[in-house]
């Protein structure tokens, strides 16, 4: 009897809570214009403990070799200290912008958790187990060589936020004698990069950085230069965006100190394109020297590419007749804004032909075998790449 009590006072605990989340959620949504003040403080630490309750850092473990997609699950995302091996080096992937999640959201649980990061990972982490058509120097798989961990975090939020969520996981789980490469995708090579230049970044946890697709300039997409001339398609871009971590992502045509300019640049009348946050980064060159970046090129040849998803052909085909016009992008991150413009030294910039947004992080989401051998040798390519960096640390 005392367990049955127990049980359904436990359950009554939650339901309440659960109304107390919904009842939050809706004053969100609908803000009152009379609260009291001691209504707001109260929202504002609400607010304040679910927005800390959207990111986590998990430790990749299996013992299963040759893993397959849909052999993946839950049961493989552990706590960071899961059977530490100190003498490996550390591969930390972080995942880009997801826009179906919303700041009103209530907090994401652990399985949400991982369908995020699956939802960029899924065939990377694959291939991690898998032991064939390696670079010279890997034991035997990517996965033996490193340990793996992930990063996930809620996109919406600011990218500088999440910068300092990030550098602070791994900071807690880390030192400075750890050898930690960062493999970002996308809007994770953004925060990322606003990681490493907070100042919460004291220990310099991590030692490199390698983007896939990361739009250091900025995306058209985000940009409300862009898309107010995109009709309804620019209407329903501006509904995905339309969070701080979307707006993060807007265009800038480089117009401030120390940022050099980049073609084409992006104006509506006199009104040009300008994202200070990612100007400020882009002007903080104390990390370039920690730097690998790859960008997609597409080219306007290959939009309708039978391997590219119905996605990225329709956002290849926008993008190439736009105003102005980017021939060279992966269909969502110009080709120059992926490269830092270009900035880095010549071995620390790659450009990945007949690639699409999805397949600069190992996807193969046009479901073609050419596509999957495509984005097979990318893989090899990029930890080719962390292997050499690895060793030269």
């Amino acid at each position: 009897m005392k367990r049955f009590l127990s049980f359904r006072t436990l359950f009554l605990f939650f339901t309440l809570l659960s109304f107390v989340n919904c009842e939050y959620l809706q004053d969100r949504l609908t803000p009152s214009d009379n609260k009291s003040l001691a209504d707001q403080i109260k929202d504002y630490v609400v607010a304040a403990y679910f927005a800390e309750q959207n990111h986590a850092l998990y430790k990749f473990s299996t013992v299963v070799p040759n893993l397959q997609p849909e052999n993946l699950s839950p049961l493989y995302f552990q706590n960071p200290y899961f059977q530490r091996d100190n003498s490996k080096a550390k591969i930390v992937l972080i995942h880009g912008w997801d826009f179906a999640e919303r700041q009103t959201d209530l907090p994401t649980d652990f399985n949400k958790k991982v369908a995020n990061l699956l939802g960029t990972w899924n065939q990377g982490l694959a291939f991690i187990t898998q032991t064939t058509d390696l670079p010279a120097g890997y034991s035997s798989s990517v996965y033996d060589t490193f340990e793996i961990y992930v990063f996930t975090y809620r996109t919406s939020d600011h990218i500088d936020v999440n910068g300092r969520r990030f550098i602070d996981s791994l900071n807690e789980a880390f030192n400075s004698s750890d050898k930690v490469v960062v493999v970002a995708h996308s809007m994770g090579g953004l925060v990322s990069r606003a990681a490493v230049q907070h100042p919460n970044n004291t220990d310099n946890v991590i030692d490199h950085i390698v983007s896939l697709g990361t739009p250091y300039y900025g995306s058209p997409y985000s940009s409300p230069q862009y898309t107010g001339n995109l009709s309804s398609i620019g209407t329903i871009i501006k509904f995905m965006t339309d969070t701080p971590g979307g707006k993060g992502l807007a265009y800038t045509n480089g117009i401030s100190a120390g940022v050099t300019g980049i073609n084409p640049t992006i104006t509506d009348g006199t009104n040009q394109a300008f994202n200070f946050l990612l100007e400020s980064m882009i002007a903080n060159t104390s990390k370039d020297s920690i730097t690998t970046v790859y960008g997609g090129d597409m080219g306007s040849a290959n939009c309708s590419g039978g391997d590219h998803a119905t996605t990225y052909q329709a956002a290849c085909t926008v993008i190439t007749n736009g105003n102005p016009v980017f021939n060279n992008s992966d269909g969502i991150v110009p080709l120059a804004s992926a490269l830092l413009n270009n900035r880095l030294a010549g071995g620390n910039t790659n450009t990945v032909s007949d690639m699409d947004h999805s397949q600069m992080s190992f996807r193969n989401e046009g479901g073609t075998g050419g596509g999957l051998t495509k984005v097979k040798t990318h893989f090899n390519n990029v930890f080719g790449e962390v292997f050499t960096i690895v060793s030269g640390l």
